[in-house]
C-alpha cells in the first residue's frame, strides 16, 4: 500500500535552495502516482519574509509533478477537505492554513527577516 494514493489531499512545502528563497506551499489533490512520482492538481502560495499580512493563493489552479525523493515536506489533509476554500493566514509570529473550520499550523516554515 502506498503512503500517498490517488484522491489524497496534500500540502507540499518546497525545500528552499537558497537563503533568500520564498517559501512555496502547494495544496492539491493527487491525480496519479507512479513509483516515487506524484501528479497533483491544486493551488500555490508564495510566502515572502518581507510581507507580514495574510496570503491569498497565487494564480490559478495548476498541475504539479514532484518526486517523493526530492526532500520536500508533504503533509496529508483530511480526506474530505475542500482545498479551494483553504487560505494561508499569517501574522509576524504564526502561519496557518485554514478554511475557517479546519486549521493546520505551519509556523515552523515561517521565514523571519
Amino acid at each position: 500500500m502506498a503512503a500517498i494514493a490517488e484522491g489524497d489531499r496534500i500540502v507540499l512545502i518546497d525545500r528552499r535552495l537558497f537563503k533568500d528563497d520564498n517559501t512555496r506551499i502547494f495544496v492539491g489533490i493527487v491525480e496519479t502516482t507512479e513509483g516515487v512520482l506524484i501528479r497533483a492538481r491544486g493551488f500555490v502560495f508564495h510566502v515572502s519574509s518581507y510581507e507580514v499580512a495574510g496570503q491569498e493563493r497565487r494564480g490559478e489552479e495548476r498541475v504539479r509533478v514532484f518526486s517523493m525523493g526530492s526532500g520536500d515536506i508533504v503533509y496529508l489533509l483530511p480526506q474530505g477537505q475542500d482545498i479551494s476554500r483553504l487560505m494561508l493566514k499569517r501574522s509576524p509570529k504564526s502561519m496557518t492554513l485554514s478554511d475557517g473550520q479546519y486549521a493546520m499550523d505551519l509556523s515552523d516554515f515561517l521565514l523571519r527577516a
